[in-house]
């Protein structure tokens, strides 16, 4: 019932807006969205940027313009994931599925009215209608009320949402707009217990990509203002008398023709009192059509279309100031370089965990690769007949995989031994026991705990190969490492 009341609502309050924008002469436009968004939660499991679609309708009248919205979206939360910053997470992986559909109003405003690009800025709000449920059954998961009562992991409740904006007019009946907003759900239309309320997600931003058809009524739609306005603006009584021929302005630069040098100025850019153009920082781009008017000499060459600086990678830096090209997202020094403080090999602004300590391995996010955990670690070390010492070049070789261990302090292990079949099986299985010892006794003193490792000697059992063979009976002489969390 209170899905059905919000709707109606919405309705009500478009349609007004409607009937209320026909004096102003407005534009009506009508879109398609798609772009990607998340729920983000400080506790974990954290959610996954996921796609998410929509439709708008709207009106745009003046400077403002009032459309109505309508997205849906899905997230699935995932255990390995270590921050917010994921995209596509497999329902596979999932552990919760985030389900939600909004219905919404924005009031947005153009920052700039006229030209091809228009960059916009705008507030709205309307019903959040979600649900929290089991990925695999589709079974909306448990909750606790305020009056400590079970209740479904649901419901629709009033969300406030600020956005930016930037839209592109190729053509008189079409946009294509790019834009992002910060949804945040009030709790208004909720019941949960406080604990609930403490981990549950309220924050949902969003980027999308909307394309428009525009139609019916306003004004002529114009990359940039006409020099002269219309005699339709002047009061239809006032006689407007047209300029002789030889005083009449072709190019609209303020300049008649019999006075302009330069006839054929571009629409916008300042003349002088001959009619010429002017261009103060020599960039090619014509005074008055320049968005970027004190260029540097030294960018020439590297100028848009709008008179600005270009930055190809998005960094901050031009492209006559960049020595490197780095990924989008990076920070970046004065010259345009990924800056890595902790040396992992992962850029600052990409880094998920940005002090890890110097020569520990990373996955791409910056953070200690823990995949080794997944299987058994075979070890293989050179003993000689009899002995149970650990060698030097062994030690050398188990420093990566000390350091990480001392930094995954929550991981236990147990360290199992194995012999070739060269002597008796009692000899052997206490061979493989005191090798498995002297081991644990090298990692203590490397700082691992005792309570961690557990060693486990087996003697001659399980051979990976033929005990036939040097090479074989090698292969069988072998220490093997299995993880636990």
């Amino acid at each position: 019932m209170r899905r059905t009341a919000s709707v109606i609502t919405l309705l009500l309050l478009f349609s007004s807006a409607l009937i209320l924008a026909q004096e102003g002469q407005p534009r009506y436009r009508i879109g398609l969205c798609y772009g990607a968004g998340n729920l983000f939660n400080d506790k974990r499991p954290h959610f996954s940027f996921n796609q998410d679609y929509g439709a708008t309708i709207g009106i745009a009248s003046g400077r403002y313009m009032l459309s109505a919205s309508y997205f849906s979206q899905r997230n699935y939360s995932d255990s390995t994931i270590s921050g917010d910053w994921t995209f596509f997470s497999r329902k596979s992986r999932a552990e919760m599925q985030f389900r939600s559909a909004r219905i919404g109003l924005d009031l947005e405003a153009h920052l700039r009215q006229t030209g091809l690009i228009r960059p916009t800025a705008g507030l709205g709000a309307g019903y959040f209608i979600w649900k929290l449920v089991d990925p695999a059954t589709g079974k909306v998961l448990s909750a606790v009320k305020k009056n400590g009562t079970p209740t479904d992991f649901k419901a629709d409740e009033l969300y406030l949402s600020p956005s930016l904006g930037l839209e592109v007019y190729p053509a008189r009946h079409w946009c294509v707009g790019i834009k992002s907003s910060l949804d945040y759900m009030t709790g208004i239309g909720t019941s949960f217990s406080d604990s609930i309320n403490t981990i549950r997600g309220r924050t949902v931003l969003r980027a999308a990509i909307t394309l428009s058809y525009l139609f019916g009524g306003g004004k002529k739609f114009e990359l940039e203002p006409t020099a002269w306005k219309s005699t339709e603006v002047w009061p239809q009584k006032t006689a407007v008398p047209r300029p002789a021929p030889s005083e009449q302005d072709a190019d609209g630069d303020g300049v008649i023709d019999r006075l302009d040098k330069c006839p054929n100025t571009p629409l916008g850019a300042i003349v002088d009192q001959n009619g010429c153009p002017s261009d103060e920082d020599g960039d090619g781009v014509l005074d008055g059509l320049d968005d970027c008017p004190h260029t540097p000499k030294e960018a020439a060459g590297h100028i848009d279309i709008f008179g600005c600086p270009i930055d190809s990678d998005f960094d901050g830096v031009p492209d006559y100031l960049d020595t490197c090209s780095g990924p989008v997202g990076a920070v970046v020094d004065s010259t345009g370089c990924p800056l890595d403080s902790d040396g992992d090999g992962v850029p600052d602004g990409l880094d998920d965990c940005p002090n890890t300590p110097p020569g520990v391995p990373v996955d791409v996010r910056g953070c200690i690769d823990v995949g080794f955990l997944k299987e058994p670690m075979r070890i293989y070390i050179d003993y000689k007949p009899g002995s149970f010492e650990v060698d030097e070049r062994t030690k050398v070789r188990l420093q990566p995989l000390v350091k990480k261990l001392l930094l995954l302090n929550d991981v236990k292990f147990t360290i199992t031994s194995y012999t070739d079949n060269v002597g008796t099986p009692e000899a052997n299985l206490s061979l493989s026991q005191k090798r498995a010892n002297r081991l644990r006794d090298w990692l203590v003193s490397q700082g691992i705990a005792t309570e961690r490792m557990t060693p486990i000697g087996k003697g001659e059992a399980n051979f990976v190969a033929s005990n036939e063979t040097a090479a074989g009976r090698a292969q069988n002489r072998r220490i093997e490492l299995v993880f636990t969390r």
